[in-house]
């Protein structure tokens, strides 16, 4: 997995990526992670090239072009259902009933399509394990809280077990960055961005706190609770999000604009409304996402002040995980899945690694 990560690194190198990369080994690291570990907080290091979103978006259009020649792309293209016969992937029709005859397919639909693939995959008869749901919040503070972590790590990435049993993760993190507004098919949930030119960034660092949920029988829709919960929020909030002073939080009241704007920690996300997330999250995650932070504030002091913002919800949509083999292929020949969507990676690096590993296959199948 490490060497298909390094040849996707690679490649956006090649496309213009930058250079530089956070050095997870140094004594600083090794500080922060053991007063993590005096709380519970296990620290995932790793290598950090940021891209940013306005360079992310050349080394995508840089990748475009030179892939133009070689292939067809179908933009804004729906793509309906599967063809099979005999067991055996033929190719996909389109949402206008245009059939697309193909000796293999990939289906790489992103988290925003995980229900659309567990439902056409599941009519042909492909067989599923029970994957798990991330809910939680996006939190937002000062730069000046979080300035060691973003110096060292840029994104620290904890995991965290609660009194409950749950595991929470932190996730996604943007220094000088902005909260944004993700849409769903509908339903509209929190992440953030970041630029690498700092000159277009805010004065805020905002990261998810996820909470990872798995469902026993009977219940079997992980994506359909989080959905209701997210719409649920969209609701109280007249068709947006909500945003919440932790300390607004711990004294069980809802947020108004005027504590808002009192507030040390201006909201990046201005159309954000104030309200209250105990009457959307469940007692567990809320509680789960209190005693993250609280055991965050450790490791970074004044990260559980009354003035930190969570923006709620931000939930990361999963397929129910198709059972593959080693290179991805379902009980259907010649037909792959990948990605997040289909529950098998979690965050761009694996998502790249895994599309590789498709591709490789397909190659060795055709003997090239």
């Amino acid at each position: 997995m490490l060497d298909l990560i390094k040849y996707v690194d690679k490649i956006n190198l090649d496309h213009g990526a930058p250079k530089e990369l956070t050095n997870p080994y140094t004594k600083e690291v090794l500080d922060i992670e053991k007063r993590g570990i005096a709380r519970g907080l296990k620290l995932l290091r790793s290598e950090v090239r940021h891209l940013g979103t306005e360079i992310n978006l050349q080394v995508l259009k840089n990748i475009y072009e030179d892939m133009k020649p070689h292939l067809e792309y179908l933009f804004a293209t729906t793509v309906d259902e599967i063809i099979v016969k005999d067991g055996k992937i033929q190719g996909i029709i389109l949402e206008n009933g245009e059939k697309l005859e193909a000796k293999y397919v990939a289906l790489c639909i992103g988290r925003a399509g995980s229900s659309w693939l567990t439902k056409v995959l599941s009519k042909h008869g492909v067989s599923f394990k029970n994957n798990k749901v991330d809910i939680g919040v996006r939190v937002e503070t000062n730069d000046i809280i979080m300035e060691e972590i973003n110096r060292y790590l840029y994104e620290g990435k904890f995991i965290f077990t609660t009194s409950v049993g749950t595991t929470v993760r932190t996730f996604c993190s943007n220094p000088s960055g902005h909260v944004v507004v993700e849409n769903h098919h509908g339903v509209k949930v929190c992440n953030g961005h970041a630029f690498n030119d700092i000159r277009l960034g805010s004065k805020n660092t905002n990261f998810a706190l996820l909470v990872s949920l798995e469902f026993d029988e009977p219940f079997n829709d992980p994506n359909g609770f989080a959905e209701e919960i997210s719409r649920l929020a969209n609701q109280l909030s007249n068709g947006g999000v909500i945003v919440q002073k932790f300390g607004d939080i711990k004294k069980g009241r809802r947020s108004t604009k005027k504590r808002i704007d009192e507030g040390f920690v201006k909201p990046t996300l201005k159309e954000a409304v104030p309200g209250d997330l105990g009457l959307v999250l469940p007692y567990n995650v809320m509680k789960s996402l209190i005693e993250m932070i609280e055991a965050l504030d450790y490791i970074t002091p004044g990260i559980a002040s009354d003035h930190t913002l969570f923006y709620g919800v931000e939930a990361k949509f999963y397929s129910d995980r198709p059972i593959v083999n080693s290179h991805f292929e379902t009980a259907i020949q010649n037909l792959y899945v990948g990605g997040d969507g289909a529950g098998i990676t979690r965050g761009l690096a694996q998502a790249g690694a895994n599309g590789v590993k498709i591709a490789r296959s397909i190659i060795e199948k055709e003997g090239k």
